[in-house]
This record gives C-alpha cells, sequence and structure tokens, in this order.
C-alpha cells in the first residue's frame, strides 16, 4: 500500500516567508528518523486572487509505501 504524508510550514505573515524551507527540513527529519524511502515528492503550492496569478511554494508532500520493502529490479 501506499501513504502521503504532508510538511507545511506554519509560519504566520507573508506567505513569502520560509515556508518551503521549513518544510524540507521536516521532511527531512522524518525520512531520516522513519527509514521511508520516498515514491514521490510533489511541492505543495497556494494559489492567491480570482485569477490564481500568485502561486507560493509552502511545503512538500512525499508519497512512500506502507509495511513493504521497495523492491527494486
Amino acid at each position: 500500500m501506499i501513504a502521503f504524508r504532508d510538511f507545511r510550514s506554519n509560519t504566520p505573515g507573508s506567505p513569502l516567508s520560509d515556508g518551503i524551507d521549513r518544510a524540507m527540513v521536516s521532511a527531512n527529519e522524518w525520512l531520516k528518523e522513519t527509514g521511508v524511502q520516498p515514491l514521490n515528492i510533489e511541492t505543495l503550492v497556494e494559489t492567491r486572487g480570482s485569477l490564481s496569478v500568485g502561486r507560493v511554494e509552502r511545503g512538500l508532500r512525499i508519497w512512500y509505501v506502507i509495511g513493504a520493502a521497495l523492491k527494486r529490479d
């Protein structure tokens, strides 16, 4: 089975602050602690405005395998 975990910044203030940087630090710590092997890593973005003109990177989503070792061919 696969699952994902999101890492988002809860930094108050400007959405251009350090959202992606904090998310990356948290994600790296989690990966190191758990030994999980990511299948895919996505950038989470927020859009601002009615035409979605402003895009801000706010976090990461890590997809991984649950309960089974990854098999490599």
